[in-house]
């Protein structure tokens, strides 16, 4: 009997796919009424894959952002309040870029990832590194935190105070052990690259069978309508 492995959906490719058109989207809106639009679809979409904290969490990053541009507004700081302004309306355009991304990489699991990206002709020389990243940094991530609760129970946690007070000190409790975990951890994921049989000159096969369905069509179909509606908004909404 042959073994299925379940897909999941929707398919990378059409993942990736709205990462690009919420990127060309986010910066060519002017209209406040489609930019804040578009952020609540975005925050559906997060609260449907990922849950309500993230969703709420997401939320109140953004909130934050667009509070601080607008104190910036009636602040007279001069240069600096210019160009905090800018950065802080760089990020509100970008932050709903991040959030699909998070999407993307909680949603699909590395191999479907993988097999997607060479159905797309990704060369393999950018594609193995891409996949390296894509398990490091969250490993990475959870070293720090277990390398923080260390510090706490040896009553040497990175205090802001403490880091003030013995700056080289701190630096050193805290980078000495995340060094050797990550020469472990890398250790592991060259391991790992050569049992998944990761090689540039050879090809690479997968469980799942990765391919568009039904399910990515219409999901694509809704992603295109929901931009269209988010245009004619932008279109005749106000500026800012």
């Amino acid at each position: 009997m042959e073994l299925v492995f379940k897909v999941t959906k929707p398919d990378a490719r059409v993942l990736i796919l709205q990462i690009i058109l919420a990127s060309y989207l986010s910066f060519s809106f002017n209209s406040l009424v489609a930019l804040f639009l578009f952020f609540a679809v975005i925050d559906i979409l997060v609260l449907v894959q990922r849950g309500w904290r993230h969703c709420i969490r997401s939320l109140c990053i953004y909130v934050f952002l667009i509070i601080l541009t607008w104190c910036l507004t009636f602040w007279d700081l001069s240069l600096l309040s210019t160009i905090f302004q800018l950065l802080f309306l760089l990020l509100i355009r970008v932050y709903p870029i991040f959030m699909l991304a998070g999407v993307l990489l909680v949603v699909t699991p590395m191999n479907e990832l993988l097999a997607a990206l060479e159905k797309m002709h990704v060369p393999k020389t950018l594609l193995i590194p891409l996949m390296v990243i894509y398990r490091y940094i969250p490993t990475l991530i959870r070293e720090i935190g277990y390398v923080r609760e260390s510090l706490k129970m040896r009553d040497s946690s990175a205090s802001f105070s403490g880091i003030l007070r013995h700056p080289l000190k701190k630096a050193e409790d805290f980078l000495v052990p995340l060094l050797y975990r990550s020469e472990k951890i890398s250790e592991e994921l060259a391991a790992a690259a050569i049992r998944k049989g990761l090689s540039v000159k050879r090809k690479r096969s997968c469980y799942t069978d990765v391919k568009l369905g039904l399910v990515d069509i219409c999901y694509a179909a809704g992603m295109i309508a929901v931009a269209a509606a988010l245009i004619c908004i932008n279109t005749f909404g106000p500026v800012i």
